[in-house]
């Protein structure tokens, strides 16, 4: 993640209790970000707009993390937050964790990661770059995007377009993802996409938004027992 707030946080890394309920306080969640702001592993930033504050890591987090798991990499901790994408950022973070909490996936690869590694997405025009990868509960790679605004047909049409010929690379062995999962903000959109995407059997999904995130928060709290699969 870019960043992210309190909520988030909590909803991340301190939601499920060891007992197998969930955590009703944040208070862990406020109590250990204060810790690490202290030791300079976090710095807090406010976005005036949206009414919370946003935590970033720090490059001595990073020098940190590095050290700790030296057998992975990491990229390097933003400055600051840009605002122009923040909307949109902030939505993959909800998404994400939405389809978390559902069980749907895990190895969450990130946008900025993919860029930094050039891995699985290596030679694919960055302009149709998706927002992450991740493995579904197949433990298939499928690539994410999150459609904020409508964009011409056309261009959803090359980026289907690009999808399907990295898609059928896969198949006969190449690197990369075995389909992608859509997740869209407004009805004409999801139109679009599910009309460009119907004779690709199975290689796409279309989802709303606003349904993806009422299905996590309607997951009941015996679906927390990590012994028992939602989705």
């Amino acid at each position: 993640m870019k960043f992210a707030d309190l909520s988030s946080i909590h909803e991340k890394f301190f939601l499920n209790l060891r007992s197998g309920g969930r955590s009703v306080s944040d208070w862990w969640a406020r109590e250990r970000l204060k810790l690490l702001k202290q030791h300079g592993f976090l710095l807090a930033k406010r976005i005036s707009f949206a009414g919370n504050s946003y935590f970033l890591a720090t490059e001595l987090a990073h020098i940190a993390l590095s050290n700790k798991r030296s057998h992975r990499s990491y990229v390097r901790p933003i400055r600051a937050i840009d605002v122009r994408s923040f909307d949109h950022d902030a939505k993959v973070i909800q998404a994400r964790l939405a389809l978390e909490r559902l069980k749907r996936v895990t190895n969450w690869v990130s946008e900025r990661r993919l860029k930094s590694e050039l891995t699985a997405i290596s030679g694919f025009p960055r302009a149709y770059q998706p927002d992450a990868i991740y493995q579904n509960k197949h433990g298939e790679p499928m690539a994410f995007e999150l459609e904020l605004a409508p964009k011409t047909k056309g261009r959803y049409a090359e980026k289907i377009r690009k999808y399907v010929d990295l898609i059928r690379q896969v198949e006969q062995g190449a690197q990369g993802f075995k389909g992608a999962l859509f997740v869209v903000c407004e009805d004409p959109i999801f139109n679009t996409l599910t009309e460009l995407t119907r004779r690709h059997d199975g290689k796409f999904k279309i989802e709303k938004f606003n349904d993806l995130v009422a299905a996590a928060v309607a997951v009941p709290q015996a679906a927390t027992d990590p012994t028992k699969e939602v989705g």
